[in-house]
């Protein structure tokens, strides 16, 4: 157990990295790499039955700094992004800028069933999806659905799966009712540099 520990052991760590695929290219013995705090991600806490863990989003690199994993080169071109977008804006005259953020807008859609409808429902118990049933509109027919007030039972799941999601650092900003019946979408902070509080 750890009692205390300084803000210098969450900047940069020194794992044993001999675990780490390398191709072959250097024995394990030979292992060397460095973990970087990322603050560009929310850290976040896992919580198990004996205690919680404090999870610090890193990045992994060598000792020259070579990225030893897939997030280094994703923030180095997001840094590159924003360089020459600088540039483009200075060409138009906005000369203040000093930093340009990309964004990406990820979303998940589902569909909620009611378990005892769907153990009617041989076609969604052996494939997981539609088989039979009435055609889909090819229109906005069902739009009296579409971002409509969200049903009790339902909210209570969607406050359920934000709350677990917020956990391991992911802030849900948006939960709406989709377009066809009983279909539900929640949509991710676009930057995790906040935590911003849930909107319906």
């Amino acid at each position: 157990m750890i009692e205390k520990f300084s803000g210098s052991k969450l900047i940069q760590g020194e794992p044993d990295a001999s675990s780490f695929p390398s191709g072959g290219v250097r024995s394990t013995f030979e292992a060397r790499g460095y973990t970087a705090w990322d603050p560009s991600s929310p850290a976040f806490i896992l919580e198990s039955k004996l205690g919680c863990t404090l999870c610090i989003p890193t990045i992994f690199i060598a000792y020259h700094g070579e990225a030893l994993d897939k997030k280094l080169p994703l923030l180095r071109s997001d840094e590159a992004v924003s360089r020459s977008a600088i540039n483009l804006l200075k060409l138009f005259g906005h000369k203040d800028i000093k930093k340009v953020f990309s964004t990406c807008g990820p979303e998940q859609e589902y569909f909620l069933i009611d378990k005892n409808y769907y153990n009617l429902r041989q076609d969604l118990v052996m494939t997981g999806r539609t088989l039979v049933g009435a055609a889909s509109p090819k229109g906005q027919q069902m739009e009296d659905q579409y971002f409509g007030s969200i049903k009790e039972r339902v909210i209570n799941f969607m406050f359920e799966v934000a709350e677990e999601a917020y956990k391991i650092g992911i802030p849900l900003m948006t939960r709406h009712n989709e377009v066809a019946p009983h279909q539900y979408e929640f949509a991710p902070s676009s930057k995790n540099r906040t935590l911003p509080p849930i909107i319906t």
